[in-house]
């Protein structure tokens, strides 16, 4: 099947984080590789799509009219199936399902989505995968440090927002502004210190996914395996992101993101007042 994998990879177009009309699009793509995946192969690619399991599965918990985020690996008939059959689950949302299911009625979907995103984050630290392991663990780590960056800048608490159990997570909910020392992280972290304040939305946006982009070339294998794949999926899911983060859509998803955080906590005064 490497070998399968060889002549799969070589068929794929080069991919530049600035396209705005490559051949794949993610689902397509999923479609085009799928069937020539090992099932050990295929399992690890769904890791890169339960992100939007997770959101679908807390529409079914709480039966809500929330959209239904088709890049999910499961229909919304087979995820109701399932949710009746835990063992079916993925290991991490099993885990999620059993150990939350009494507290589903009073918390809130936001709630939800945290704790079962900090199930498969804990999950992700042990999957039998280099690269994927690294990845997640970057990506979760820029996500973190961004919420954090935003939760500080709003006045916010980001004891809830920053989720993991992690080193950096736990680092990051101790930490006041100006305390934070990041040279011990990755050089790409310490870059979004300096462009969190750009006024531009949009190009603060490109930047951070371009830290994305390089870092994917760092710790991508030359080889013809599983790993190849992932990374081209992943890059499609960031063309995906630059292409739609015009400045209006930036701001949108920035208005988006403080409205979920803001959900939870009561506003201070010297906001509401503005």
């Amino acid at each position: 099947m490497r070998q399968g994998y060889y002549y799969l990879i070589t068929s794929l177009p080069e991919l530049n984080l600035t396209d705005k009309d490559p051949v794949f699009n993610v689902l397509r793509f999923r479609e085009f590789i799928y069937d020539e995946l090992t099932p050990h192969d295929k399992e690890l690619f769904e890791t890169l799509f339960y992100h939007f399991d997770i959101e679908n599965l807390v529409t079914v918990i709480k039966s809500t009219n929330n959209r239904w985020h088709p890049y999910g690996n499961f229909s919304e008939d087979e995820l109701k199936y399932r949710l009746l059959l835990p063992d079916m689950l993925p290991d991490f949302m099993r885990a999620f399902v059993e150990d939350t299911r009494k507290q589903w009625d009073r918390l809130s979907d936001k709630k939800l989505i945290n704790l079962a995103t900090t199930y498969f984050i804990d999950w992700s630290q042990n999957i039998p995968n280099r690269f994927l392991r690294t990845w997640l663990y970057f990506d979760q780590n820029l996500k973190n440090l961004l919420i954090w960056l935003n939760c500080h800048k709003f006045g916010l608490n980001p004891e809830e927002e920053v989720l993991g159990n992690h080193y950096e997570a736990q680092y990051l909910r101790t930490t006041k502004p100006d305390a934070i020392d990041l040279h011990a992280w990755d050089f790409q972290f310490r870059e979004v210190l300096r462009h969190f304040d750009n006024p531009d939305i949009a190009l603060r946006e490109s930047i951070i996914n371009e830290m994305r982009w390089h870092y994917l070339g760092e710790i991508s294998s030359p080889t013809f395996g599983i790993e190849r794949l992932l990374a081209y999926a992943v890059k499609l899911q960031l063309i995906n992101r630059n292409f739609t983060d015009t400045e209006l859509s930036g701001q949108k998803r920035l208005g988006s993101l403080l409205d979920s955080i803001l959900k939870d906590y009561q506003v201070p005064e010297k906001f509401t007042a503005v």
